[in-house]
């Protein structure tokens, strides 16, 4: 085969692998339902991990989905590794309580990679820390993937 037909087949078969691949991350996310994280305790002070126990994840689902009835609670994970130990509806309002172990919710926190770090030492500071919770709906809801992220203001003091 000659150079430039080579290269018109190479075009190709990219093009038709990058459009592929669009369209099914887009088809992925248009799947995904959206959903809120309030913390609490929201602020923590870095003493000695000596971590809150419980940690409560507070999820609200976006899109006027209900979390309290259509969440498998089975499914809720923190960081993709960390299930809570025990979740309850919350008294006013359509969202679902996830309580988790402080020690737990510390390791998310340290494997994070939003607290800078200097040798596995902690430098002193105040820290935005994003964590993420994914889980799924029940399946007469469609059992669709709900993700969100919620953020706890974590401050390492000084030696």
């Amino acid at each position: 085969m000659k150079a430039r037909t080579l290269a018109l087949l190479y075009i190709s078969l990219l093009t038709t692998i990058i459009i592929g691949a669009a369209f099914t991350l887009s088809r992925a996310a248009a799947g995904e339902i959206g959903a809120s994280i309030a913390w609490d305790p929201k602020n923590y002070l870095w003493l000695d991990n000596n971590f809150p126990e419980p940690w409560h994840a507070e999820i609200w689902l976006k899109g006027g989905h209900k979390a309290q009835i259509e969440i498998n609670t089975t499914t809720i994970q923190l960081a993709g590794l960390y299930s809570p130990y025990a979740t309850e509806n919350a008294v006013h309002g359509p969202r679902l309580i996830a309580h988790f172990h402080g020690v737990q919710v510390g390791a998310a926190l340290a494997a994070s990679h939003q607290i800078p770090d200097h040798m596995g030492i902690f430098i002193p500071g105040t820290y935005r820390v994003y964590l993420e919770i994914t889980g799924y709906l029940k399946p007469e809801y469609g059992g669709t993937l709900f993700r969100g992220d919620g953020v706890i203001v974590v401050t390492i003091p000084n030696p």
